[in-house]
């Protein structure tokens, strides 16, 4: 029987795929004016063709195609073909999308305006890209209180963030994405960053990593000092490359021992924390060893005395993640728990799989997963992550 017979489901992944000047619209003059062209730019004229036949499908001029993409919404195939997806750019189409799927709600994060104004060297740009941002997640999911908005927020500069952050909390957004490596020589745990937190966990909004939170592969280590042979494609845009993989998750492990080490979870124990497209192959271990950490040389620093719990129970306490569709998620879950894991789909992006149920599905039913283990997997874990109400099917 299917995972999703008779339960609540939702969906702790999900994108939208910016279209040409979507960021401006939101966006200052003066942020206009500033921004980057990001992880790649949108005026590439390989994207010509693909964006304009996603205009003129969106301008009802093809509907065969429409309902094409409506009868196979995880079908669509390449890197590029997510502009066409159903439900991408426009926002009563994504309404439609959680009704095909059967979903409860969906958490809905931007894909590639982040990278247009994060690192910029000027905080009027890095802030006025904050908040034209979250103008514009918020707009997309307006309509629909099942559609839950993921803003962006720098910490760049810790007064300004605490500004932006009141913008974006009174624009609606239900949980803000951060960046996980150390920013202007500050830890991620360090005290002037407690206001944030404070904010945060009085919101109950919480605070979420996604892939491109962090450093990946250093640039140093793609020096080998051979040329080294890549797949040409003229529509290769992916910018995770083969050797960040199985790094991803380092700076987020990083940023999660700081924010346990340094008292964060303790300072602020209702404050919760999502993983997302991060994998959790990496999860069991990193418990293991932030606990040895406290064991082994936790006499030496008088801050690990003051935690009130183990490092793990922080993370059972207050982490949730998002495994990938690929991994065996019925592995990780019997080495993590029930309290940890949530169900995603990365819609409408390729790497979320054709199949993001039947991959779920078959690994959990590997292990057995028990009715109570599946309801927290679909159900409960993410309404725990976002503080929603309990749902009565769980």
């Amino acid at each position: 029987m299917s995972h999703r017979a008779g339960r609540i489901v939702h969906d702790a992944d999900s994108h939208i795929i910016e279209s040409r000047g979507w960021l401006e619209t939101y966006a200052t003059d003066y942020v206009k004016e500033n921004l980057l062209p990001g992880v790649f730019s949108l005026d590439l004229p390989i994207l010509d063709p693909l964006i304009d036949k996603a205009n003129q499908r969106l301008a009802g001029e093809d509907p065969d195609l429409t309902e094409e993409l409506k009868s196979n919404l995880f079908g669509h195939k390449g890197k590029l073909n997510q502009w066409l997806a159903y439900g991408a750019t426009d926002k009563k189409e994504r309404s439609e999308c959680l009704d095909i799927i059967g979903l409860s709600t969906q958490l809905v994060f931007p894909t590639l305006a982040a990278s247009r104004f994060a690192r910029h060297q000027d905080p009027q740009v890095v802030y006025g890209g904050c908040d034209a941002l979250n103008r514009g997640m918020a707009d997309f999911c307006a309509d629909d209180a099942r559609l839950l908005p993921v803003g962006y927020l720098s910490l760049k500069d810790p007064a300004l963030a605490l500004t932006s952050l009141q913008t974006a909390l009174d624009l609606g957004i239900s949980a803000l994405w951060f960046g996980s490596d150390a920013i202007e020589g500050r830890a991620p745990s360090h005290v002037a960053y407690d206001p944030v937190w404070a904010k945060l966990q009085e919101a109950g909004v919480p605070v979420t990593l996604h892939i491109g939170s962090g450093q990946n592969m250093p640039k140093d280590y793609m020096n080998t000092g051979a040329d080294r042979e890549l797949a040409a494609s003229a529509s290769n845009l992916e910018t995770t490359r083969p050797k960040d993989l199985p790094v991803v998750h380092h700076s987020i492990e990083r940023w999660l021992t700081c924010m346990i080490y340094d008292g964060v979870l303790e300072r602020f124990p209702q404050l919760k924390i999502g993983m997302v497209e991060l994998g959790a192959n990496w999860l069991p271990a990193s418990l293991a060893n932030l606990d040895m950490g406290v064991s082994l040389l936790g006499k030496f620093d008088e801050g690990l005395k003051k935690l009130s719990i183990k490092p793990s129970e922080y993370v059972q306490r207050q982490v949730r993640v998002a495994p990938l569709h690929t991994e065996n998620t019925g592995w990780i879950l019997r080495n993590v728990g029930k309290d940890i894991l949530m169900f995603n789909t990365d819609y409408p992006h390729p790497e979320g799989g054709r199949d993001p149920f039947g991959d779920f599905e078959r690994s959990l039913d590997a292990v057995q997963a028990s009715d109570t283990e599946l309801d927290h997997f679909y159900t409960r874990n993410f309404e725990d992550f976002l503080g929603l109400p309990a749902s009565a099917a769980a």
